[in-house]
C-alpha cells in the first residue's frame, strides 16, 4: 500500500514539473505570452460588459488567472491554454486607427508556448500579414493539436495559402473575406488539399474565384464548403463536386447562378450522397431548379429564399425530399402549391414561405405537416376571413408568423388559435382579431412566450390571458371595445402578465391605464401611441424590475417624473414629446 502511495506522488511531482511553474493556475510561460500578444489585439485582457437593457462597456480583467478570463479557456486537467478567442479585439481608441488604414502585421512565433492550442480565433483584426514574413508554417512543429483557425474578415493575400498547408491537424479553416488577389490564387488552394484531415473550409467572400469548385478536386475529407459571394455565374455544373464523397453541407448563396448544369444522364452520375444541406439562396434560379435537385433526395435543409421561383409549385417536385426537415423559399413569386393537397413532407419541422404571393389556398396544402415547429407565411396575400381550423393537423407549431394583403387586411377568429398548444412564438401582421364570445376564453394558449402584432385590431382583454407571455411587441395596432360600458379605469389591461420581460408599444390606441402590476418587467418602450387619457402607472413599485425605460411622443401624467424616481431598478431613462413639467425625484427624497 505504502509503495503505490509513494509512486501516486512521484506522477503527480512529473506532472507539476512538466507543466512548469504556475501563477494561480495560469501557466507562466503562456500568461507572459499573452500580454506580449496584446500590441497585436488590445483588448486581450478584456471583456465585454453589458445587456440589451444598458450600453455595452468594456472592463478590464480582474483576475491574475488568464485561464479566468473571457477570451481564454483552458484545460481542466493541465491547465494549459486550449482556446483563444481574439475576434474583433481592437479597442475604440485601435479601431479608428484601423479604419485609417493602419493595418497590422501579426508575430506567429508569439502562438508558440500555446502547445495545446486547439482553436484560434483572430476574425476581423486588420491582419494583411506577417512580422520577418514567417507565417503559419513556424507553428507547424509544436501546434499539433491545432484543429480550428479563424482567419476570416482580414486582409490576408493568396501568398497565406501555402504556409497553411503545413498545419496538417487542421480540422476547420475559415478564409472569408480576405484579399486573394494575387496572379493565381488557385494553386494556392490547391496546395490546401495537404489537410488531409481538413472537414469545414470557408471561403466566402472572393469575387474573383470563378472556377473554385473544379480546382478543389483532392478535399475529400470535406464535410462543410462555404463558397458564398464567389463570383459564381450562370450555369454551375454539379458534378464538378463529384469528389466530395463526405460533403454534408453546401452553401452557394449570393451568386448569380442561373441553373444547376446537367441532364437528365447526368443525375446518375452524382455523387452527393451524404449532401444534407443545401443553401443556394440569392440566386437567379427559376421553378426548373426542382428537377435539377432531385438526385440530392437524403437532404435535410434547402434553402432557395431570393431566387426567381414564380407561380406554382408542384408538390410532386417537393416529395422527392422525403428527409427533409427544413425548407426555405422565402422572398420569391410563388403563387400556389399544385394539386393544393398532397404534400408528404413529414419529417419538415421548418417550413418559411415568407414574401410570396400565396392566396388562402395555401392553408389547406399545410395542414398534413404534422411534424411542423415553425411555419412563416408573413408578407403573403391572404385576405378575407382566414379559416385557420385547416392547419388543425400542426398540434406541434411553436412558431407562428402569418401576414395579410397589406392593403386589404383579414379576419381571424381569436378562439381558433386555441388550436395550437405547443405555440411558444405568434406574429401577426394586417389581422383583425375577433372575438366571437362575450368573454375570451383562451384555454391551450398557456405557452405562448412571445406575441408580435402589427398593424392589427385586438379586443382589449386578449392579453391578459396569455399567462406565459414574456415578450409582447405591438405596433400601429387597435385595441377594440376601449368604450365599452365596463369601468376601464377599474381594469389592468394586462392584469396576469406577471412573467412579461419585454413590453414594446409603438404607434398604437390603447387603454389609459394599461400598465398594471408587472413585476417581472425590464424593459418598456412606448413611442407615438395614442393613449385615452394620459398613460400613469398607480405603484411604481409594480415595476420592481424595470431597468430600461423609453417614451416618446406619448402623454403622461403629470406627477409620471416622481413615480419613476420611485423605481428601485431603473438604469436608463429617455423621455421625448411626453409634455411633461416637473422635476424627477430619486428614492429618499
Amino acid at each position: 500500500m505504502e509503495y503505490w502511495k509513494w509512486l501516486k506522488m512521484v506522477v503527480v511531482a512529473l506532472i507539476m514539473l512538466g507543466e512548469g511553474w504556475r501563477n494561480e493556475g495560469c501557466l507562466e510561460e503562456e500568461r507572459l505570452a499573452l500580454f506580449q500578444l496584446k500590441p497585436f489585439f488590445p483588448s486581450i485582457d478584456s471583456r465585454i460588459d453589458g445587456s440589451m437593457y444598458r450600453p455595452i462597456i468594456e472592463e478590464k480583467e480582474t483576475s491574475s488567472d488568464c485561464c479566468e478570463w473571457e477570451k481564454i479557456e483552458c484545460s481542466s486537467i493541465t491547465g494549459r491554454v486550449t482556446h483563444l478567442f481574439l475576434n474583433l479585439t481592437y479597442t475604440l481608441t485601435s479601431y479608428y486607427h484601423r479604419i485609417n488604414n493602419e493595418y497590422c502585421y501579426l508575430n506567429t512565433s508569439l502562438f508558440l508556448p500555446f502547445e495545446e492550442l486547439q482553436s484560434l480565433f483572430l476574425r476581423g483584426n486588420s491582419i494583411v500579414g506577417f512580422v520577418d514574413n514567417q507565417g503559419f508554417e513556424k507553428l507547424s512543429s509544436k501546434l499539433n493539436k491545432l484543429e480550428i483557425l479563424d482567419l476570416s474578415y482580414n486582409y490576408f493575400n493568396d501568398s497565406i495559402l501555402t504556409s497553411l498547408s503545413k498545419l496538417s491537424s487542421l480540422k476547420s479553416l475559415n478564409l472569408a473575406g480576405n484579399n486573394f488577389i494575387g496572379s493565381n490564387p488557385i494553386d494556392g488552394l490547391k496546395r490546401l488539399s495537404k489537410l488531409k484531415n481538413l472537414e469545414i473550409l470557408d471561403l466566402s467572400h472572393h469575387n474573383y474565384i470563378a472556377n473554385i469548385s473544379s480546382q478543389l478536386n483532392d478535399f475529400s475529407s470535406l464535410k462543410s464548403l462555404r463558397l458564398q459571394d464567389c463570383g459564381l455565374v450562370g450555369s454551375i455544373d454539379m458534378l464538378e463536386f463529384n469528389s466530395f464523397i463526405n460533403l454534408k453541407e453546401l452553401y452557394l448563396g449570393s451568386n448569380q447562378i442561373e441553373s444547376l448544369g446537367f441532364s437528365s444522364y447526368d443525375k446518375e452520375q452524382l455523387r452527393l450522397n451524404k449532401l444534407e444541406v443545401l443553401d443556394i439562396s440569392e440566386n437567379l434560379l427559376n421553378s426548373s431548379v426542382f428537377s435539377s435537385l432531385s438526385p440530392l433526395s437524403n437532404l435535410k435543409s434547402l434553402d432557395l429564399s431570393f431566387n426567381n421561383l414564380k407561380g406554382p409549385i408542384h408538390i410532386e417536385d417537393l416529395n422527392v425530399f422525403s428527409y427533409l426537415e427544413k425548407l426555405v423559399l422565402s422572398f420569391n413569386e410563388v403563387t400556389e402549391f399544385v394539386p393544393s393537397q398532397g404534400l408528404r413532407l413529414m419529417n419538415l419541422t421548418v417550413l418559411d414561405l415568407y414574401g410570396n404571393l400565396f392566396n388562402n389556398t395555401i392553408l389547406s396544402s399545410l395542414g398534413t405537416l404534422s411534424n411542423l415547429k415553425t411555419l412563416s407565411l408573413g408578407g403573403s396575400n391572404l385576405e378575407g376571413t382566414i379559416d385557420i381550423k385547416e392547419l388543425d393537423g400542426l398540434s406541434n407549431l411553436e412558431y407562428l408568423d402569418m401576414g395579410c394583403d397589406s392593403n386589404i387586411g383579414c379576419n381571424l377568429q381569436l378562439q381558433s388559435l386555441d388550436l395550437f398548444s405547443s405555440l411558444k412564438t405568434l406574429f401577426l401582421r394586417g389581422v383583425n382579431l375577433i372575438d366571437s364570445h362575450s368573454q375570451i376564453k383562451l384555454q391551450n394558449l398557456t405557452n405562448l412566450e412571445e406575441l408580435w402584432l402589427w398593424d392589427s385590431s385586438l379586443p382589449f382583454n386578449f392579453i391578459g390571458a396569455l399567462p406565459s407571455l414574456k415578450r409582447l411587441d405591438m405596433q400601429s395596432c387597435n385595441v377594440n371595445d376601449m368604450n365599452d360600458t365596463l369601468e376601464l379605469q377599474n381594469l389592468e389591461f394586462m392584469q396576469n402578465l406577471t412573467n412579461l420581460e419585454e413590453l414594446w408599444l409603438w404607434d398604437s390606441s390603447l387603454p389609459f391605464n394599461f400598465i398594471g402590476a408587472l413585476p417581472s418587467l425590464k424593459r418598456l418602450d412606448v413611442e407615438g401611441c395614442n393613449v385615452s387619457d394620459s398613460l400613469f402607472m398607480n405603484d411604481p413599485h409594480e415595476l420592481q424590475n424595470l431597468e430600461f425605460m423609453h417614451i416618446e411622443d406619448t402623454s403622461l401624467e403629470n406627477n409620471f417624473l416622481h413615480k419613476i424616481g420611485a423605481m428601485p431598478s431603473i438604469k436608463q431613462l429617455s423621455l421625448t414629446g411626453c409634455g411633461l413639467n416637473g422635476t424627477l425625484h430619486t428614492q429618499g427624497e
